[in-house]
């Protein structure tokens, strides 16, 4: 919810119109929005898990132990919380329109659910974001290589048209 108001509301205010008159190119405009929305994305989701995180050790006296092996969970659960968030700022280049982005980005994340409580969640939960996430909550990851390297792609994809598809549209 956080991009497609984010940026809903740069496209509905003609803020990005007044950027790019200022002289500022798109492509700027394009990577401020992109690290901006990223940290804020970042952040939302982090605060919980970190929140928890202290909760859990000092008062259930849980002890957390840090090797090799966590510090690829949370590098794998950090790409992977990146490319979740990926997906609404495609949307929202795309559709310029922040009910839009909200309502294709909430009816995307139900469909997400069903497809991992589905009887192909296995096969389908190694190839999007939400179900690495479960697979990681579940310590049931086959391959980090892997997933790091489908949520390279699904970055790369998404930011690629998105991208493309500001730079090249007329603004309204």
């Amino acid at each position: 919810m956080f991009i497609a108001l984010f940026i809903g509301s740069d496209f509905s205010g003609r803020t990005l119109n007044t950027y790019i008159t200022a002289g500022h190119k798109r492509s700027s405009i394009f990577r401020v929005k992109l690290i901006v929305s990223q940290i804020g994305c970042i952040i939302i989701l982090v605060f919980p898990l970190f929140v928890h995180g202290i909760i859990s050790q000092f008062y259930i006296e849980e002890k957390l132990f840090w090797n090799d092996s966590t510090y690829t969970m949370v590098l794998l659960t950090l790409f992977a919380m990146i490319t979740l968030c990926a997906l609404p700022m495609f949307f929202a280049f795309i559709f310029r329109d922040m009910g839009k982005t909200l309502t294709v980005s909430m009816v995307l994340f139900f469909v997400m659910i069903f497809l991992l409580n589905s009887e192909s969640a296995q096969i389908i939960s190694r190839i999007i974001p939400m179900g690495q996430l479960r697979l990681i909550s579940l310590q049931k990851v086959y391959s980090t290589n892997f997933c790091l390297f489908v949520d390279f792609l699904w970055n790369f994809i998404l930011y690629f048209i998105a991208g493309s598809a500001f730079l090249h549209t007329d603004l309204k």
